[in-house]
């Protein structure tokens, strides 16, 4: 049940002055969204569509701490074609609770944070086909996990100026405490989460009137033991690589990230082959008006051991602007893509809506 981690440690290696990033500012942020996705085509296509509203608070105490929360709500949905049974979860999620306390001259930040179990860990079977399709590195749901159980994490980062260059370094350990993850009948899986160590490296620097940043994050993950038996979910690497560029009337940004996955260990002692996944962001926005107007064309690669495994392309409109305190940013976009079956021929359609609203009070 091992999904992508949203962080609770705040890392300084986004390599930004530590003062600019928002920590002084109280907000508040809710961003829901809607994703619809549909696999194939007649009697037997499965549509998954998921509902998410991560929300966040943030309260700042003096210039130097400052807290956050915050959880979401999810409904999702699996649905297929020619028959009556349909696969449902919705509630809340998991709360995150953290703190960051600005270090010396907004060299670093320190970091605690818990992960309180208030969302779904306890998965029926009629309810796990809903649950498993959102813990998806490729196709990237809002909202991945209802619920992980109790854990905590401590992070620390530190930023530097290095020539024309920010140079941020962050690290955090998490634990996690054992929770029960499915029932089937009348048998609960108790599952233990393995520890995870994360080390993130970045870099930013001013490029003419624009900015340029890039980061490393790799992950270790401790094995996880699910009853008596125990397997690993695989290392993770990600690289993250960004250029904005204003232009006479607005902006050109172009962003990339690669997740790649390492070797897992499965219960029965063999191996789940490592997994790559690739994505390319091209935007041009413009103002006109109060109106900020950004088209965008993205494109997927998912990659699994030595096959191609899926191909996606999103093409997509944001829009921003204001509302009194309001910073209002609907967006919208269309996927279209392929899911490839290994060792055949045979190939499985995608076609998918998404939209989303991300709305902040200042």
């Amino acid at each position: 049940m091992r999904t992508t981690l949203i962080p609770i440690a705040f890392l300084a290696a986004v390599a930004l002055p530590l003062g600019a990033q928002g920590i002084a500012d109280g907000s508040i942020i809710a961003g829901p969204q809607f994703v619809n996705y549909k696999f194939g085509t007649g009697a037997g296509a499965k549509t998954v569509t998921e509902l998410g509203v991560p929300f966040a608070v943030i309260l700042p105490f003096g210039n130097k701490f400052a807290m956050d929360f915050s959880s979401s709500y999810a409904n999702v949905q699996v649905k297929t074609e020619g028959s009556t049974a349909t696969s449902s979860i919705n509630g809340l999620t998991d709360t995150q609770v953290r703190g960051n306390l600005t270090l010396g001259d907004n060299v670093g930040v320190l970091t605690i944070g818990v992960n309180l179990p208030t969302g779904q860990y306890t998965v029926p079977g009629p309810q796990q086909d809903a649950a498993g399709q959102i813990g998806n590195d490729f196709l990237v749901y809002p909202v991945s996990s209802m619920g992980n159980g109790l854990s905590t994490t401590g992070g620390l980062g530190f930023a530097w100026a290095v020539g024309s260059w920010n140079l941020g370094v962050g690290g955090s350990f998490r634990h996690s405490s054992a929770f029960d993850a499915y029932q089937v009948a009348s048998t609960v899986l108790r599952f233990q989460p393995g520890d995870e160590v994360r080390l993130r490296v970045g870099l930013d620097r001013p490029v003419g009137d624009g900015r340029i940043s890039i980061g490393v994050t790799y992950s270790k993950f401790g094995n996880d033991a699910a009853n008596d038996t125990t397997f690993g979910t695989g290392d993770r690497a990600l690289g993250q690589a960004s250029l904005y560029l204003p232009t006479g009337s607005g902006d050109f940004q172009i962003s990339a990230w690669n997740l790649y996955r390492a070797q897992g260990q499965l219960n029965s002692g063999s191996k789940s082959p490592w997994e790559n996944v690739s994505n390319v962001n091209v935007a041009l926005g413009f103002n006109s008006g109060g109106l900020y107007i950004q088209p965008s064309l993205e494109g997927r690669f998912w990659q699994v051991d030595s096959y191609h495994a899926g191909t996606l392309a999103n093409i997509g409109i944001r829009l921003r602007f204001n509302m009194g305190a309001l910073s209002v940013n609907p967006s919208a976009g269309y996927a279209l893509g392929k899911l490839y079956q290994s060792g055949t021929s045979v190939t499985t359609d995608i076609t998918g809506f998404k939209g989303m609203l991300l709305i902040r009070l200042n």
